[in-house]
């Protein structure tokens, strides 16, 4: 079943590389959504997909070296879906 994840990233996270590395893993896994990086520095995800690809996503994510332990996470996983039609990199706001 679908599912939609809000995911945040908190901390000092440089380069479109993060970015990149978000949208590579989300097509690879079949998720579409968006990430974005805040005024504040904080990295935010909205993705959906089934949840199984979601909590591989996840822990890709987790797996990363500058989204570790040190760098708080939100994360958030529900029903509510919006129907994004592929997964992009937004621009900052």
């Amino acid at each position: 079943m679908k599912k939609h994840l809000e995911l945040n990233f908190h901390g000092n996270l440089k380069g479109l590389g993060v970015m990149q590395f978000a949208q590579d893993n989300a097509r690879r896994l079949n998720i579409s959504g968006y990430v974005k990086r805040l005024p504040t520095g904080t990295i935010h995800i909205e993705a959906e997909g089934e949840e199984r690809d979601l909590e591989e996503f996840i822990g890709l994510c987790r797996e990363r070296n500058d989204w570790r332990e040190e760098n708080n996470r939100d994360v958030n996983i529900s029903d509510r879906l919006i129907g994004y039609p592929k997964f992009y990199i937004r621009k900052q706001g």
